[in-house]
């Protein structure tokens, strides 16, 4: 799919030095926007993804270094939780795409005001200051956790898609188009399942799974920046985008399949320890509440949430339905181990 409304755009990536963030970067420097903007608290990691962004256009040297010439790519240090730099960087930027958040449940949990002050005062700060400076476009990146939330974070990104979805009396005349995209577990993602399994399994200690019970939504990395340019380019505002082709898995299924594949290259001694349920752990995910089905409309292959009501046929009802909770069709061993080499996770 060809994405010609970023021609020419410029582009600001809040929280562009994690795993979402850096894919897209690296996505946008092939399309032909014009400035991409990275927005990162981490200093290390903008100096990483800088390095990356170097080799992998070194193939293209001249591509590459005409595009920096250009200014294709800048990286600005600060936090979105100061408004006065998110102030100075959204100046003269067209759209907006907010990944920076506090991710992890256990963080969040021993980190309550932090996990809110990055999750929702950050969020109504670059949205403020994107209204202020006349964005045309801002996509904020929600998770599943948001719905029925039993933890911190998940409670911290309500907040904040709350404020974002309900954000119309802040517009006034501006021109702004401001929606949301509520993701899975996205896999292979810094910090996430998989990678600790397999950092685990590879030095060959056990693996820890909190309940048989526990299903999540999965996606990957690369479904999470095809969502992210395919909702800019659709949105019209105020909707909540939400891939309906989300695989589900069960945690015990993953850990069992990784296992067994790495007992194949020599691992004999790693087992599986079923411990308990983690403070704020739901033993399955939604994608939408119960109350959200009535506004939701299926197009294409997305599910997208609207303030009004929908009309949807019977077969249509249906899907929304099944869709809702991680608790169907689940993926099997050996097709949970296909998608990771398929990824390159393992």
């Amino acid at each position: 799919m060809k994405f010609n409304f970023l021609k020419n755009k410029k582009i600001l990536v809040t929280g562009g030095t994690g795993s979402i963030g850096s894919s897209l970067v690296l996505r946008l420097i092939k399309s032909n926007c014009k400035v991409i903007r990275v927005m990162s608290n981490d200093e290390n990691g903008l100096y990483e993804l800088s390095k990356e962004i170097n080799n992998k256009f070194l193939i293209n040297y001249n591509l590459f270094f005409n595009q920096m010439g250009k200014n294709k790519v800048r990286f600005f240090l600060g936090d979105v939780r100061d408004i006065r730099r998110c102030n100075e960087i959204t100046k003269d930027v067209d759209i907006v795409i907010h990944a920076a958040a506090i991710k992890h449940v256990n963080i969040s949990e021993y980190n309550p005001k932090e996990a809110l002050q990055t999750n929702f005062v950050g969020t109504k700060n670059i949205l403020k200051a994107s209204i202020k400076n006349k964005v045309s476009r801002f996509l904020f990146i929600s998770t599943d956790k948001v719905v029925s939330p039993t933890n911190v974070m998940g409670r911290s990104k309500m907040l904040a898609e709350n404020f974002i979805i309900n954000s119309g009396k802040m517009i006034k005349n501006k021109n702004i188009r401001i929606s949301a995209i509520r993701f899975g577990n996205v896999i292979g993602s810094r910090g996430s399942v998989v990678p600790n399994f397999v950092s685990l399994l590879e030095n060959k200690k056990n693996i820890v799974v909190t309940d048989k019970k526990m299903t999540r939504f999965v996606m990957t990395v690369s479904d999470s920046t095809n969502l992210i340019l395919r909702a800019l380019n659709y949105m019209e505002g105020n909707e909540i985008f939400i891939l309906k082709s989300m695989k589900c898995f069960k945690i015990i299924d993953l850990a069992s399949a990784l296992l067994k594949f790495y007992k194949k290259k020599g691992n004999k001694n790693s087992k599986i320890l079923i411990s308990r349920q983690g403070k704020g752990e739901k033993f399955e995910e939604e994608l939408y509440s119960l109350n959200e089905i009535s506004k939701i409309t299926i197009f294409k292959d997305l599910f997208v949430i609207k303030k009004k009501l929908s009309v949807n046929s019977k077969e249509n009802l249906e899907k929304i339905k099944k869709f809702r909770v991680s608790n169907f069709n689940f993926m099997r061993e050996n097709e949970i181990i296909d998608l990771l080499k398929k990824n390159k996770n393992i």
